[in-house]
């Protein structure tokens, strides 16, 4: 059947956009009216040029799994149940009208699973865990799986962020420092002289006064346009897997990300596992969700392995990837039919030498900030002086 996608009024009187597989669109617009909704667009969604999503937060997953899960377990319908959710102001607004849009995707005919990857927000992990909860009857463990998942994946990133925002903040602090030197401090000390014209890196903070000066607008919509622009383009996968390549190229930061990625696979893969997902499945899934485009390119190798016959030990043993103790642990896992579990160990293991590697490197990056400003500002007042003392000469030669 052909796909379509529509802006409607909902019973509630709010606007929603939806898509819905129908035999044509008199049949899509006869079902909706039934429902309440007022159709106000139609079209095949051939029509409609499509856009790139962007992902849902991690948080609105921690609180929607948690609480869906909950309201599946005491017996709520999973309408009633999404209904409820999408209303809570707990949740951004973005995410609120996502809801919506799969509460009307439900309503034409679609699963639960397929509605929650037509609105194309939610990653694999997600979708795939809902299907294998939906056919096996245990809705509600699949999402309290999901949502033990996402909570463990937020710890880390709120670590992360933890460790850094001190070194943000000095470095945000001495950006702030330069610019009261450059738009205060400058223009008034050289308006004491003259006009004689400063050399070297005083000439250049003088230049980029003026230009912010004469052209604060123009400064103020770069500024404005690339801070929202790079927050949006951040959170897309394109950006994601920027800012990874971009991190590995520090020693240090690679190390952690590369015991972050086995973290994150080890719990990925576990989840899945459990949940009855196949194996081969399991693996490409658990692949992606790192964006680790090291390990993503070692799928293919291993997914030929597992086709073959072989072991999961094997199939990460042939990669040369991961960490020894990672693929020992899967293959004890394998003799002992407990892989899952196995996973989940070593998934805990590893959160602790990510916490514990990265107190080391924010330990080691602290002193070296406060060294690198403190050659700077040294830099920056010796170029004064410098300057100064130039200035003094001209004008004390001007007045000979």
């Amino acid at each position: 059947m052909p796909t379509f996608i529509f802006d409607a009024v909902n019973p509630n009187g709010k606007m929603i956009k939806g898509k819905l597989e129908a035999a044509s669109e008199a049949n899509l617009v006869n079902k909706l009216s039934q429902e309440g909704y007022v159709i106000l667009n139609i079209q095949p969604i051939q029509a409609k040029k499509k856009h790139m999503k962007l992902r849902a937060k991690l948080g609105d997953l921690v609180l929607f799994t948690r609480q869906f899960s909950t309201m599946i377990n005491a017996g709520v319908r999973i309408k009633d149940a999404l209904k409820l959710l999408s209303r809570q102001e707990a949740f951004t607004k973005p995410f609120r009208k996502v809801l919506e849009e799969i509460l009307v995707s439900i309503d034409g005919g679609m699963s639960l699973a397929e509605a929650f990857d037509e609105a194309g927000i939610f990653d694999p992990v997600l979708v795939n865990l809902m299907q294998a909860g939906e056919s096996g009857g245990v809705l509600d463990e699949a999402l309290l799986k999901l949502s033990k998942f996402y909570e463990d994946s937020k710890k880390i990133r709120d670590e992360i962020r933890s460790a850094m925002a001190y070194p943000v903040f000095v470095s945000i602090f001495a950006i702030l420092i330069l610019m009261v030197i450059s738009l205060f401090i400058l223009p008034n000390l050289f308006r004491a002289f003259g006009n004689v014209k400063p050399t070297g890196i005083v000439a250049l903070l003088i230049n980029s006064n003026d230009y912010m000066v004469n052209h604060w607008m123009n400064v103020l919509i770069f500024l404005t346009i690339a801070t929202v622009g790079g927050y949006y383009f951040m959170r897309t996968p394109y950006g994601v897997a920027f800012k990874s390549f971009t991190l590995s190229l520090f020693p240090p930061i690679k190390k952690l990300r590369k015991l972050e990625t086995a973290s994150s696979f080890s719990k990925t893969l576990a989840t899945l596992i459990s949940s009855g997902v196949s194996i081969m499945d399991a693996v490409k899934m658990a692949a992606n969700s790192t964006s680790d485009h090291a390990l993503i390119k070692n799928v293919p190798q291993m997914v030929d392995t597992l086709r073959n016959g072989g072991t999961l030990k094997e199939a990460m043993q042939n990669t040369k990837y991961f960490p020894q103790l990672l693929v020992e642990m899967v293959g004890t896992g394998e003799e002992t039919g407990r892989v899952d579990e196995m996973l989940n160990k070593v998934a805990d293991f590893y959160d602790e030498e990510v916490s514990v590697k990265l107190k080391q490197i924010v330990s080691m990056v602290e002193p070296a900030m406060i060294g690198v400003i403190g050659i700077a500002v040294g830099f920056l007042t010796f170029s004064l002086y410098q300057t100064m003392f130039s200035l003094e000469s001209g004008a004390g030669q001007f007045g000979k």
